[in-house]
């Protein structure tokens, strides 16, 4: 890994597998990462960042109510919901699999390189500068061919 201007450079895959290290020290089977960023304000802030109603829009276990939902009922839906489809055994966030679902967010695609450096020095405490990983594979690899 390279060093620009003081801060190490790496790659988006690296910086993105140590958050995920980090991130999974939080979550557990019954608190999916975005309960856990939206309760402690971190990374993402995770379902902090909807209104209620967007939040509700974006859920694909939507259930008909009458009137507002309260906030906590979507909440403890979108939580049991994600809470489902994260591993935490086998590694894996929400960031890993909703990119297949396009709902409630992208995943890691969402996510600039910019941002992911900030949620780094955020998470690992270390200010970086990640780049995209093409930009860091050796010559000759695949990436090189025409």
């Amino acid at each position: 890994m390279n060093s620009t201007n003081g801060k190490r450079t790496m790659s988006r895959s690296q910086a993105i597998a140590d958050l995920r290290r980090e991130l999974l020290k939080f979550v557990d089977q019954e608190h999916s990462l975005c309960l856990v960023a939206a309760q402690r304000g971190i990374f993402c802030n995770g379902f902090g960042r909807w209104s209620t109603a967007e939040l509700e829009r974006r859920l694909p276990c939507r259930t008909p109510a009458e009137g507002e939902p309260k906030r906590a009922d979507v909440v403890r839906r979108a939580n049991h919901w994600l809470s489902g489809l994260q591993d935490v055994h086998a590694g894996r966030l929400p960031c890993d699999v909703l990119q297949d679902h396009r709902s409630l967010c992208a995943g890691w695609e969402e996510f600039f390189e910019s941002e992911l450096a900030i949620y780094y020095r955020e998470m690992c405490g270390e200010d970086v500068r990640v780049v995209p990983d093409a930009l860091l594979e050796p010559p000759g690899t695949a990436s090189d061919s025409p």
